[in-house]
């Protein structure tokens, strides 16, 4: 009998229960594949896990077995939704000049040829009060007027501090750009830099959630059309397209809702419904409806008909945005994801404050099949089946020190 094997095989055996003493209260647990060297990774949380967990998606975790223990990986969560943001493109002065108390001009080159609606200026004085005109130009020669009486103020004083100095116009694509300031009432101001912002949109990654079959009713009292699409699970819903067959052209107010639960009633179980956005549903657009990202698993569609005929409704699709943890993995085989506890703290780590460090680029690794787990707060009595294992594990030890001990003294009797 080989002592290190026996041994071997009793932590073995213990693995669940270590996880377990981490990672209790966690219903569902998923192992990660297996980690050849320690690095950075992407990990993709299906819209079924997020699903099974609260709302703020609080309940994740990500713990690593050894031998010796059981440690929690920090992490980053990562909403892959569309972004804004608004980036500064600056211009170059290439002339400043004026007439003696009428006007002063500054021309502004861009550096890329864009449309942009709204300059920025950046003034050394503490204090003005002007009024704008804006021009633009091709080449520097041939000026066109772009809008008028706009105007840029600041002051200072000891109680108080206001600033605008944005120029905003309707949009507008030149390679030149004009200042026109009005210096007949106030002195001359000097522009030390200018800008403009070009809004860059990224569109973003969601899933398509599984849905179950709806259908559509008529009531003609109320002369709206109702719609109640039901799901497999609660999902954390960021958006909805409406599709109509309806060949003539409609422009219908709508309201979406989602379901916060049922309550018992004589004629039988009914809805907790919410109000989840307006919109109008209307035959000139698509019809992507935003649902702000709530967990639900109905969602009811009521289209106000008005005095017109009601309009067929074809094809409802549900997104979900996609989300994914960052963390940097360990080389393991026993990596988890855990997740379903009700009440549990928001995880407060360290990577937070180090995002620069991560890599731009992550690899995705993926994760087996869903285990639900049996924790030890789920057992009848968890201090008598802890007993109970302390004692078979004590016994098996006093077993292999007693086996050894008798083979010690048949050689010395020998």
């Amino acid at each position: 009998m080989n002592f290190k094997k026996i041994s071997s095989y009793l932590l073995f055996c213990s693995f669940p229960a270590l996880l377990l003493g981490q990672a209790d209260g966690y219903t569902y647990k998923r192992k990660l594949d297996k980690t050849e060297k320690e690095s950075y990774f992407a990990i993709p949380l299906l819209p079924e896990i997020t699903a099974q967990c609260t709302s703020n998606l609080m309940d994740i975790r990500l713990y690593n077995i050894t031998e010796k223990d059981t440690s929690e990986i920090p992490y980053l969560m990562e909403w892959m939704g569309e972004k804004r943001e608004q980036i500064a493109i600056s211009f170059d002065i290439i002339n400043d000049s004026y007439h003696e108390k009428d006007a002063s001009f500054v021309t502004l080159k861009s550096k890329t040829k864009q449309t942009i609606n709204q300059i920025v200026v950046d003034v050394e004085e503490t204090g003005y009060d002007k009024n704008v005109e804006v021009e633009g130009s091709n080449d520097n020669k041939e000026w066109f007027t772009i809008a008028e009486h706009l105007r840029i103020v600041r002051f200072d004083n000891a109680d108080d501090h206001f600033e605008y100095s944005s120029l905003e116009f309707p949009n507008s694509e030149y390679a030149y750009f004009r200042l026109k300031f009005d210096d007949r009432w106030t002195k001359r101001i000097m522009v030390k830099e200018a800008y403009a912002y070009e809004n860059k949109i990224n569109l973003g990654k969601y899933n398509i959630l599984k849905t179950n079959k709806w259908k559509q009713t008529e009531n003609k009292k109320e002369k709206n059309s109702e719609i109640i699409v039901e799901m497999p699970y609660d999902y954390i819903v960021n958006y909805l397209t409406i599709k109509s067959s309806t060949t003539s052209d409609f422009y219908r107010n709508v309201n979406i809702y989602g379901s916060n639960g049922t309550y018992h009633t004589a004629t039988g179980d009914k809805d907790y419904w919410y109000l989840l956005n307006t919109s109008v549903l209307t035959s000139t657009k698509n019809n992507s409806i935003h649902c702000n990202n709530e967990a639900t698993k109905k969602i009811k569609v009521e289209i106000q008909n008005n005095d017109n005929a009601p309009i067929i409704i074809s094809e409802i699709k549900v997104f979900g945005e996609q989300c994914r943890l960052i963390a940097n993995l360990p080389a393991s085989k026993n990596t988890y994801l855990a997740y379903g506890k009700k009440n549990d703290h928001q995880p407060v780590y360290d990577i937070e404050h180090f995002k620069n460090k991560i890599p731009a680029s992550l690899p995705e690794i993926n994760y087996g099949a869903e285990q639900a787990k049996i924790t030890s707060i789920e057992k009848p009595n968890p201090l008598i089946e802890n007993k109970k294992w302390l004692w078979i594990i004590m016994g098996a030890v006093i077993l292999i020190i007693g086996y050894f001990a008798l083979n010690m003294l048949k050689k010395e009797q020998e």
